[in-house]
């Protein structure tokens, strides 16, 4: 049954030419599922974790487990800590698709579970997550084959499709499911589930991206500059610092905050900024 406390002005699917509002394509998934991953950015667990989504999977009395995926965009430390803290909800498994990490385990694991199930019947897993997070890389990892489009720009997956992954086990990849809310812009700028050209405040993002750097140092890296103690914590000045190196200047020679912005939301998207 349905939860109708999700029901109430749920936004549409990204990406999707499926006009039904994404709690009820969710909860068709989970109905035809025997097992859910979410699946998550390791770089921010939090914000790429939908908990409507979750107590969805709770209600309907099927299992979940989350995917820590873009591992090796993160440190081993801020790996652990992140790890520790999810753990004590669901079980979870660490994986870098891009470097094939981490998938083996996550493929026996799935497997050990499907043999539960009675007359050998069809295993089937639901894989959710914000688009760009990573799903159809994790997918494509579980299949050993190319089945699901894989790309950069957000909204790549267009409709719910069936993939057969052997061992009676099939597959139900899904679009992204993202709630379109302006005033969440900034969150899924640091996703990645809205391409640049549609941020509508660049500098308030590129600030986001600068402030889950504790420690500057591979910003520092990054752009060849040296950041003083005192405008560890000023964001502004760092970009302009990022600006001049890169010469990103506008007439006067004053810094191009947008265009500044605009690579440094870039470099984080596409990973070269590692926290």
């Amino acid at each position: 049954m349905i939860n109708h406390k999700f029901k109430t002005n749920m936004p549409k699917i990204i990406g999707s030419t499926d006009i039904k509002p994404y709690w009820q394509v969710i909860q068709n998934i989970i109905n035809d599922s025997d097992i859910v991953i979410e699946v998550l950015d390791a770089r921010m667990p939090e914000l790429s974790r939908n908990k409507e989504i979750e107590e969805i999977v709770q209600n309907s009395g099927k299992r979940l487990i989350l995917i820590l995926n873009k591992s090796d965009l993160v440190s081993e430390s801020n790996l652990r800590k992140r790890l520790k803290k999810l753990q004590r909800e669901y079980p979870v498994f660490v994986i870098s698709s891009k470097k094939k990490l981490g998938t083996k385990r996550l493929r026996e694991y799935l497997i050990a579970q499907s043999k539960s199930k009675e007359n050998n019947k069809l295993f089937r897993i639901g894989v959710l997550g914000y688009p760009n997070t990573g799903k159809s890389s994790i997918i494509n990892a579980l299949v050993m084959k190319s089945k699901a489009k894989v790309t950069s720009r957000a909204g790549t997956t267009h409709g719910q499709q069936w993939i057969n992954a052997g061992n009676n086990i099939q597959i139900i990849d899904s679009p992204g499911v993202i709630p379109l809310k302006e005033q969440d812009e900034v969150r899924y700028a640091l996703i990645g589930s809205r391409n640049i050209d549609k941020i509508k405040n660049l500098e308030l993002v590129a600030h986001e991206v600068i402030n889950f750097f504790e420690n500057k140092l591979n910003i520092e890296r990054l752009y060849n500059i040296k950041i003083d103690s005192e405008n560890s914590n000023n964001p502004d000045k760092i970009i302009e610092q990022i600006g001049i190196k890169r010469g990103f200047l506008k007439k006067g020679g004053l810094v191009d905050f947008g265009r500044t912005s605009i690579q440094i939301i870039r470099d984080w998207q596409s990973g070269k900024l590692r926290v």
